[in-house]
């Protein structure tokens, strides 16, 4: 592409992206909308990359809508004008694409579009382009789950920022390094890198960046099942970003502080964090975001006992999930659902999912969802009385989680070892053995503050001690077992859960009842677009068959002067282009002086007056219109060719109005009058306006006895009026007619 004078060095742009960088987007909103509405003519590049950065900032502030538009004028102005744009604006347009096709979940357009811009930078060797790009691709790849090829990208964006020494992009590239390593449950490289980032972002002041890199140390201290600094570190992002005013985060901060809820058996707390992330994410229409909560939700319900609405909110997870395919999401749906039936005792379809959970795990690499899947296969292998491969699933759960330093699930799955050793059918029956891993996972489970957890081990110990017939320990511990169960079980739990599932139906209903009256009003736009407003009210009220008689209607037809031949010498385009322009100029003249369009028929364009309601003056507001378009028309012409001409034919009387059709709507007219005055225009002449006597006299207001005058005065000018005389007119035979001028 050829290099046009670079946006970078006007001071406009600068400003502009400073605001950008700085998060202060109301203001950039403003001063980019005074750009655009300003009289001061700006360069088409300029006016790309001003959508380019209104896009950004919307999508940034969470309003994708808005991004997703200003992104596809950005984009259309490229397509019309940028081959003379440096490749610079031509990449950020593109890579402002592709994030918003990513945001979308729209990954294959995404990866067009940030490919196309990542090309443009090798080919001006931009290494600070090459830098954003790789990094961009890295994003695609993690939201694909393809952690290893996000790696790959987002350690070549960072060699290519630390030799930039840009320390905001090499902060951005550790954030992202650091969320890769979470997803693969790598949490100690996940906060080196976090840690690094968030020194770098402080050094800068970069709010935005710090309030980022807060909330994602929150998920991995939560990992790790220190769930107080967890919940710090959301609260500090959250009460960040609503500082600067970012909202898009909620859903994810909600949703994150609900895991920890859920984590400390708190299941009221963790469903309201849920379901107000729910409710943002269907807000915002983040599908894959809808998709985490209702797999969150479903969990809860789980834990309460409700397996028949966990399994409904994971079906409506699935559901999505069949046009918006997630892997990692795929393997947590799984796993919710292989926990569900294996609660209620359907082994083979727990086995069915919890083999899906390990193949899906294993194939994106996320080694704590591994450790949970071979702990759920121990379990479902103690149903099954398979002891001897129980036990090495949960090996193999313990030693994983154990070298992903994640406490809670290596005590979680040490009691089950536990329970397993205490079973006198197991060949390594051990009560010793089973009595120290559940008083492990106990002390544990205590530290930690997971009270479901923690009950299970006391009821765990009560079963053992009541073998081994320590009775007063078993009391003891079942007491304690009872407590907690009746704590963290409570009525209120189950209430609110059933609450919150109503007020969700609630919500659903009314945002289809919003949607429903946005499509009504909608259609009932469109009507009114292509039916007078008194029909379409008419139609949209119920009514199913139209057909009226008026008496005194004004008919206009327009016809444009040797159209076929013009039209074999260009393209459809162009032709189509064209007709639209002047079509368009009709209608607005039609809609001034209160005429209805009826219909154009390629070139023709036919109109009417005194209808739908009637009107004493219709054929004056005719003459007028007719002259006004007969003018307007010389405005335009085809590509290559001559100013265009028309032909005008009007005729005035009684016609039959109505719609026809059921599905798509026509208003049209019907009778002899409506023929006449498609007579009058064929056999009209250019640049001439032909009418019938009958019309005449109308616009004279005389009688068929009086004599027609040669000029008469109306209240837009006088008319002369031409006697053409007698003319064979096809269908009604010698009729008297005239040419209307103006003086």
């Amino acid at each position: 592409m050829l290099t046009t004078q670079s946006y970078n060095s006007n001071t406009l742009m600068d400003s502009l992206h400073s605001l950008l960088s700085t998060g202060h987007y109301e203001q950039l909103e403003q001063e980019c909308m005074q750009v655009l509405e300003s009289e001061n003519n700006q360069s088409h590049d300029v006016l790309a990359m001003t959508h380019v950065l209104l896009s950004q900032s919307h999508w940034r502030r969470g309003n994708r809508t808005k991004g997703e538009i200003y992104s596809a004028i950005a984009l259309k102005m490229l397509n019309e004008h940028g081959s003379t744009w440096s490749n610079t604006l031509c990449s950020q347009i593109y890579g402002n694409a592709g994030a918003l096709h990513l945001q979308a979940g729209m990954f294959e357009k995404s990866r067009e579009y940030l490919k196309l811009a990542l090309e443009l930078c090798i080919d001006d060797k931009d290494t600070d382009g090459m830098s954003k790009y790789l990094m961009n691709l890295g994003v695609l790849h993690y939201y694909m789950a393809e952690f290893q090829e996000a790696l790959r990208y987002y350690l070549q964006g960072l060699e290519l920022a630390n030799q930039l020494g840009d320390q905001r992009k090499i902060a951005s590239c550790e954030t992202n390094i650091g969320m890769t390593y979470v997803s693969i449950s790598e949490y100690e490289n996940a906060l080196v890198y976090y840690k690094l980032a968030l020194q770098r972002e402080e050094s800068l002041g970069n709010a935005i960046g710090i309030a980022s890199i807060l909330g994602n140390m929150g998920v991995v201290y939560s990992n790790l099942g220190k769930y107080t600094k967890a919940l710090e570190f959301y609260t500090k992002a959250m009460n960040l970003d609503e500082q600067l005013g970012i909202t898009k985060n909620r859903a994810k901060y909600f949703g994150n502080m609900g895991v920890v809820y859920g984590s400390v058996s708190d299941f009221p707390k963790a469903l309201e964090c849920y379901q107000n992330a729910l409710r943002i994410e269907e807000e915002q229409e983040n599908i894959s975001g809808v998709i985490r909560q209702l797999g969150n939700i479903a969990t809860i319900n789980k834990d309460l006992g409700d397996y028949d609405q966990a399994l409904k909110y994971n079906e409506q997870a699935l559901e999505l999930l069949r046009d918006f395919h997630n892997p990692d999401q795929e393997m947590h749906i799984a796993k919710n659902l292989g926990e569900i039936y294996r609660a209620k005792g359907d082994v083979s379809n727990a086995l069915h999912y919890v083999s899906l959970q390990m193949d899906l795990a294993k194939k994106i690499g996320i080694k704590s969802e591994v450790a949970s899947a071979y702990g759920n296969l121990g379990l479902l292998n103690v149903m099954l009385k398979e002891y001897q491969r129980a036990y090495h699933h949960f090996l193999e759960a313990i030693t994983i989680s154990e070298e992903l330093g994640i406490q809670a699930e290596e005590a979680g799955w040490k009691s089950a070892l536990g329970d397993l050793f205490g079973n006198p059918a197991f060949e390594y029956y051990d009560t010793k053995k089973s009595e120290e891993l559940l008083k492990e996972a106990l002390l544990v489970h205590k530290q930690l503050g997971q009270k479901r957890e923690e009950y299970r081990s006391h009821l765990s110990l009560s079963h053992l001690y009541e073998s081994l017939d320590r009775i007063s320990e078993a009391f003891r511990h079942f007491k304690v077992f009872h407590e907690l169960e009746k704590e963290v079980m409570n009525e209120q739990a189950k209430k609110q859960a059933v609450e919150l599932e109503l007020i969700r139906k609630i919500e659903q209903i009314e945002r289809s009842n919003k949607e429903a009256m946005i499509r009504f009003e909608e259609k009932e736009r469109i009507l009114h677009d292509i039916l007078p407003i008194e029909i379409a009210n008419r139609i949209v009220s119920g009514e199913t068959m139209i057909a009226e008689q008026h008496d005194d209607v004004s008919i206009i037809f327009a016809d444009i002067v040797s159209f076929t031949e013009t039209a074999l010498l260009l393209k459809p385009a162009e032709v189509v282009g064209t007709l639209n322009e002047l079509f368009t100029e009709f209608d607005a003249l039609a809609i001034e002086l209160g005429i209805e369009k009826i219909k154009t028929l390629g070139d023709a364009y036919m109109g009417a007056c005194g209808i739908p309601t009637s009107r004493e003056d219709h054929a004056v507001r005719m003459t007028q219109f007719a002259f006004r378009i007969m003018e307007a028309s010389k405005k335009f012409s085809f590509p290559g060719q001559d100013t265009i001409r028309i032909r005008v034919g009007m005729h005035c009387g009684p016609v039959i109005a109505g719609v026809i059709g059921g599905h798509k709507y026509t208003y049209d007219l019907w009778g002899d009058s409506v023929n006449t005055a498609s007579r009058m225009e064929s056999q009209g002449e250019r640049d001439q306006i032909h009418v019938s006597e009958d019309f005449v006299r109308t616009i004279c207001g005389i009688s068929t006895e009086e004599e027609i005058p040669q000029m008469h005065t109306l209240p837009f000018g006088t008319l002369s009026i031409h006697d053409r005389g007698t003319t064979m007119i096809k269908g009604r035979g010698a009729m008297r007619t005239f040419y209307l001028k103006t003086v």
